[in-house]
Order: C-alpha cells, then sequence, then structure tokens
C-alpha cells in the first residue's frame, strides 16, 4: 500500500482533486487514462489490494456463514486472497475468480499455492455480458474503469440474471453512517471515499444507498453482517 500510494502518478492524480470535486469524474483518467493502460502501476496496484485484503479475508469468512452454499464467484477478486480465504474456511464450497486475464493470470499460482486450484476456475471479465454463473459475489475495487450509474446496474442485472433464484449478492464493503461524526474510523473511511473518487471513479456508502442500489437492480437488501474490520458483509437477495 505504500508503494502504490506513493506512486508519481497516484500523486499527481490527487494533485487534480480540484476536477473530481468539480465534475464527480475520476482524475487519474483524466490525467492518465485507465490503471490497465499502464501495466508497471496496473501491477503494484493488484499486489496493494491482496496485502490489504489478506487480513480482512479471514474477518469475513469467519463472520458470514458461507457453508450453504456450494458455489461462490468472487466477481472483480483480484488475485484471489478474499476467495483463498472462504474456500478454506470452507472445504466443501467451489469456487470461481472474476476479473481481468493479466489479473486472473497472476491469481493463478497464488491458488496453485494455496491447494485451491481444483477447486477454483477463473473466468475473464465479462461484466457487461451475460455469464453462466450461478452466484456471485460483486465488490466494486478501484482496479477497473470508472463505472457509472447505468454500468453498475448493468453489472448488478447481469449477476441477478446469472444466479440461482435463491442465490445471494454479498458485497464486501465499507458501510458509512448516515451522519459523518468525527472519529479516527470515520476519518479512515471519508478518506477512502475520496480516494476512490480521485483514483478509481468509486464511492463508499451508507445502508441507505445500498438500498436504492439494489432496488433499482432487482434486488433488495436482507442484512448487514459486520467483520472485525472496517468492512461488513452486505448481502441481497434477487426480488422477485
Amino acid at each position: 500500500m505504500a508503494l502504490l500510494f506513493a506512486e508519481p502518478n497516484i500523486m499527481r492524480a490527487w494533485g487534480d482533486l480540484l476536477y473530481s470535486v468539480e465534475t464527480g469524474n475520476t482524475a487519474f483518467e483524466h490525467v492518465f487514462g485507465y490503471l490497465a493502460q499502464h501495466p508497471q502501476e496496473a501491477a503494484v496496484f493488484n499486489k496493494a489490494m491482496t496485502a490489504v485484503t489478506a487480513p480482512v479475508a479471514g474477518m469475513v469468512a469467519a463472520a458470514y456463514d458461507f457453508s450453504r452454499f456450494t458455489h461462490i464467484v468472487d466477481v472483480g477478486g483480484g488475485q484471489g486472497a478474499l476467495l483463498t480465504a472462504i474456500l478454506k474456511a470452507n472445504p466443501a464450497l467451489r469456487g470461481t475468480l472474476f476479473d481481468l486475464p493479466h489479473v486472473t493470470e497472476s491469481a493463478r499460482p497464488l491458488l496453485e499455492a494455496a491447494g485451491l486450484a481444483t477447486r477454483c476456475g477463473d473466468f475473464e471479465w465479462r461484466f457487461f455480458r451475460s455469464s453462466a454463473c450461478r452466484r456471485r459475489r460483486l465488490h466494486h475495487q478501484a482496479r477497473h474503469p470508472r463505472l457509472g450509474r447505468r454500468a453498475q446496474h448493468a453489472i448488478l442485472n447481469n449477476c441477478r440474471r446469472a444466479m440461482a433464484p435463491r442465490g445471494k449478492l454479498l458485497l464486501v464493503e465499507t458501510v458509512l453512517p448516515e451522519r459523518i461524526a468525527p472519529s479516527p474510523m470515520n476519518f479512515i473511511a471519508t478518506g477512502s471515499d475520496v480516494n476512490m473518487l480521485v483514483n478509481a471513479g468509486g464511492r463508499e456508502r451508507t445502508e441507505t444507498e445500498f438500498r436504492a442500489l439494489f432496488g433499482a437492480a432487482g434486488f433488495r437488501l436482507t442484512r448487514i453482517v459486520p467483520t472485525q474490520s472496517l468492512s461488513s458483509v452486505v448481502e441481497a437477495a434477487p426480488l422477485g
């Protein structure tokens, strides 16, 4: 993470913060284009996301009961740190890692080293196309191009069409309080929110905002399961 935030391009993107505030668009893309167009920075980003996900992954696997599922698809799962922790904690579960081709390629040796090669496959990025996956987990992260509202709904709609009627959509996200009070944890969460705006076009959300996002895409929020980290597991079910 230190290497990531010390990257010259990241620092220069923060220098264009005013552009993001005035337009709501991503400063990084305004200055440099998509992260995938910069292989060196993308490699640092992928390793940073793996490093920051690893300690949270075990907490997610411990807090949420995945044993009732037979298959989980980690959408935007990076190098598979979260999926690895979930599969290790649930020996009967199978998994699929869903991400950009160059990301899943770098994940394969890590999954093999974890002894999960026979229980976990991977597919290249197909967010905006239909998929054969039955259950999936979506976690919007900064490694991907900026996603407008219509694109976000397209991702969720594809998930809803692909999943079984009793499947669940799970987001591992920070859930912001409806009103931000000064505290160290809220400082970190709101700092992440601004960083997502500057470098990824993403955002952190409140429970009310998650409900609205899900409702527009044919889901209903069923519960929020806290973990021992800043992240919670936000669970949704398809409507109808």
